[in-house]
């Protein structure tokens, strides 16, 4: 049997979030994010680390209000 070598190319994107901002698509959060093949940097923005953290917040308090 021939087990031929299989070669593949990966092409890693990644962001990263300027001093005192937050990377964001709305419903993840970080200061470093690798992209994924389908993902696009034009998913995601910058916002200040105050904003980031008040979603954040936010989304933790409405997903713990709907599991009661």
């Amino acid at each position: 049997m021939d087990f031929g070598m299989i070669e593949t190319k990966i092409e890693l994107r990644k962001l990263i979030a300027d001093e005192g901002m937050t990377l964001t698509d709305g419903e993840s959060f970080g200061k470093e994010v690798y992209l994924g093949k389908t993902d696009s940097p034009e998913r995601w923005q910058e916002i200040p680390d105050a904003e980031a953290e008040r979603l954040k917040k936010e989304m933790e308090d409405k997903a713990e209000a709907e599991n009661v």
